[in-house]
């Protein structure tokens, strides 16, 4: 198997994300504030990375672990006016607000709020997507995780740096929900295309971002790929002791891989390596370029670029680990 070109329908917003610009409006995205005098205290005791390293110009990916090191909520943290936003993912803003809400102490001089429903958040890709921002009137573009911020049309709206989908940069904008028209309209006049959740879902298996089916509880940031949210100098908090063993003793024994698939199978399909359970699928479309396609979290060295795998489904569908995105 290799990465191919597949002539097929590609959806909404495809091609452009590759060739030109694209934005995509997130599903119900996460906004919860923290504010009071000791929020960062607070968050800095409860998160993997280093809040220390949060300012009003650098955002910081960040996450809530288990004991065992695993990840249970994945968010931004963004310094904001009145506090720190939280940035989560599709549908896990109250969930996020809630656990945090539990653990406030007496000694805590921190409040709690999900804002969701009051801010939209959109993600600008493609390798003209600087023009589009520059068209919103940032002068400068953010690099990763560096956050740009202006007013436009009577708006606050934030510009933070991202991993791309189909090219190396992209850009998150956070903005009051009530200017979504008017965004979509300018975003349109600048040349950018509406991306649909199919094509984005595409895309950020090609890129081997991981996603919802990832970021479930199951797996530790450096199975994912995400050893940016794990600070190895800050104090103690949960997961941290189990962290720290896998990198200091090599305990990393799985890790994200892309696969090209001979057919299309559903998340939670086995992956066998050598007549062995090596993992499982965890997000998995029909790329317009490659074909059938997945991303996998695959002990060692089941993951390894050209590694020959079968899934474990009726028809016996053979695959292969691509290299890295």
């Amino acid at each position: 198997m290799s990465e191919t070109t597949i002539e097929t329908q590609a959806p909404a917003g495809y091609n452009a994300a590759l060739e030109g610009c694209a934005y995509y409006r997130l599903p119900a995205p996460g906004y919860v504030l923290l504010g009071g005098e000791t929020r960062r205290d607070y968050l800095q005791r409860q998160t993997s990375n280093d809040i220390g390293l949060l300012n009003e110009q650098h955002a910081l990916p960040n996450a809530l672990t288990a004991p065992t090191g695993r990840i249970l909520e994945y968010f931004i943290c963004m310094q904001v006016d009145d506090g720190i936003a939280l940035l989560t993912p599709q549908g896990h803003g109250a969930g996020l607000a809630a656990y945090f809400a539990k653990r406030i102490f007496f000694n805590d001089q921190v409040s709690v709020a999900d804002q969701s429903g009051e801010w939209a958040h959109y993600e600008l890709h493609g390798p003209q997507a600087g023009d589009a921002l520059a068209a919103l009137g940032f002068a400068k573009l953010p690099k990763r995780n560096a956050v740009a911020t202006r007013e436009w049309q009577g708006h606050q709206i934030q510009a933070i740096g991202i991993r791309g989908l189909g090219g190396e940069r992209g850009w998150r904008l956070v903005l009051p929900a009530s200017a979504i028209e008017h965004l979509n309209a300018a975003l349109e006049a600048a040349g950018a295309i509406s991306l649909s959740a199919e094509a984005a879902k595409i895309l950020r298996i090609e890129a081997g971002r991981p996603g919802l089916g990832e970021l479930n509880g199951d797996y530790t940031p450096f199975e994912l790929g995400l050893a940016e949210i794990v600070s190895a100098t800050k104090g103690c908090y949960t997961g941290q002791e189990v962290l720290a063993r896998q990198v200091t003793y090599d305990k990393i024994t799985r890790q994200l891989a892309r696969l090209a698939c001979d057919a299309l199978a559903e998340p939670g399909t086995g992956v066998l390596h050598d007549g062995k359970r090596a993992g499982v699928l965890t997000s998995v479309a029909h790329s317009p370029r490659m074909g059938p396609i997945a991303l996998a979290v695959l002990r060692k060295p089941a993951h390894g670029t050209g590694t020959t795998l079968k899934l474990d489904m009726p028809a016996g569908a053979g695959a292969e680990v691509l290299g890295p995105p």
